[in-house]
């Protein structure tokens, strides 16, 4: 049985199923579900979400075997209770339901609820091996989750509460579905078996020990000499493995990583490490989604290494001054200014125009090692400091990052730079070297 309950009226209204109170045209501020096998009753939340009442409170009669998408089970009473309060933070918002997108749904959503935390899944089907389930029924069709929860985090939006899982991907694809493998060190060969080896004390030689027995007994198959006595002419050494492709012997094999996705093979140490975290809306969310202003198309471009701009240029004068006492003191600057970015928006549209700065975001944030520094001193102009960097290095690995990236072409991006101690002649200040790199044609 589905209960919807209406303003002042804790009883609700009863209904037999989704169809019979779409008829009923009411409008209400919760749904109270019972009496329902356990597939049914989850069809029926999943139809809660995807309707024009996707933010309604759905709760059950019991916890147990609950979907995600339920706010709790608890009896009618305190259903309505709670739906009477999220019923008064919906007034104060003053926000139309029908209006939002994408992250303002799901941000919207988390907000009604106060305490309210996203929480992960673990499905080995996802293609990041988690995934969350309130953000996928609150999308719109061919929106990409992963994608905008990480821009919305990345963004300051969403915060983590509790690490759940930490997860390693593949560079090329994202995936989270990587098959671990034991190859040679020597030449990355799968053919690897365990393997005694024997240790020639006349030349050195170390192989599988069945490359020295021939018909006369133990030989040395590189300088032919006679085995006889362990300890005087050969001993066993530790090695453990020989390669069948190489004929290299050693201890311990090498690892790799091989994506199930791509199938592209990585070194383990060369993969992207993740944390899985159950997520809720930070104060700073909650401010921008009381004010409207969510869309900030460049908020995206904040990165964890960022700083306000008055820390940068102090930063800037700092290295200056030290590289005129200490030469040895190198850094690069780098300007990176979107051009048009209205027209971005225009073309793709505001949910793709701020995927592509968020996914450029991502790709830009694996280019910086953690000593590197960034600002952003208006929307559309961000700078990089990068001390002890090659710049031709780093222009080089962002252009192919550009081309790498599904529809890149469509960021106009100008990209300025500075090689210190180089070009850096008549600057004495941050302001100064700057202003140069603005300027410069």
């Amino acid at each position: 049985m589905l209960t919807a309950f209406e303003i002042g009226l804790s009883a609700g209204a009863n209904f037999n199923g989704w169809d019979d109170f779409i008829a009923s045209n009411l409008t209400p501020i919760g749904f109270y579900i019972t009496g329902l096998p356990p597939a049914e009753r989850d069809l029926l939340i999943e139809q809660v979400r995807r309707s024009r009442w996707w933010d309604r409170p759905v709760f059950c009669g019991s916890d147990e075997g609950l979907s995600p998408l339920v706010d709790g089970g608890v009896s009618p009473d305190d259903a309505y209770a709670a739906a009477e309060r999220i019923q008064t933070v919906r007034a104060s918002l003053r926000l139309d339901p029908d209006g939002l997108v994408r992250e303002e749904r799901l941000l919207y959503y988390l907000y009604l609820r106060e305490a309210s935390e996203l929480h992960p899944l673990l499905d080995r089907q996802a293609h990041l091996l988690y995934r969350y389930p309130v953000a996928e029924a609150l999308a719109m069709p061919g929106d990409q989750v992963d994608a905008w929860i990480t821009g919305l985090t990345r963004r300051s939006l969403l915060e983590p509460v509790a690490v759940v899982d930490r997860t390693r991907h593949c560079r090329q694809c994202t995936g989270a579905h990587l098959h671990y493998l034991d190859v040679c060190p020597h030449c990355s060969s799968l053919q690897i078996r365990k393997s005694a080896s024997l240790h020639c004390f006349t030349c050195g030689n170390v192989a599988p020990e069945a490359d020295f027995h021939d018909e006369k007994g133990l030989g040395c198959p590189k300088c032919s000499a006679r085995l006889r006595h362990i300890g005087v002419d050969y001993d066993r050494p530790l090695t453990q493995y020989a390669c069948a492709a190489c004929h290299h012997v050693f201890v311990d094999a090498s690892i790799v990583a091989r994506c199930l996705d791509c199938q592209t093979v990585a070194d383990p140490g060369e993969l992207d490490v993740r944390e899985v975290a159950t997520l809720r809306v930070t104060p700073h969310g909650r401010a921008v989604l009381r004010a409207g202003q969510i869309e900030e198309s460049f908020a995206a471009l904040d990165l964890p290494n960022s700083v306000v701009p008055n820390y940068f240029k102090r930063l800037v004068d700092w290295a200056l001054a030290a590289q005129q006492r200490h030469p040895i003191m190198q850094f690069g600057l780098v300007l990176i200014e979107f051009e048009d970015a209205a027209g971005l928006v225009e073309t793709l549209g505001a949910p793709r125009a701020f995927l592509l700065l968020d996914e450029f975001a991502r790709r830009l944030h694996e280019l910086l090692r953690t000593s590197d520094v960034t600002t952003r001193t208006s929307e559309n102009r961000l700078w990089l400091f990068l001390p002890f960097s090659s710049i031709a290095g780093f222009i080089a690995r962002l252009q192919r990052v550009l081309q790498e990236q599904s529809q890149a072409q469509m960021l106009k991006l100008r990209i300025r730079s500075l090689d210190t101690p180089l070009e850096v002649a008549g600057c004495t200040s941050a302001q100064a070297l700057m202003q140069r790199l603005e300027e410069q044609t």
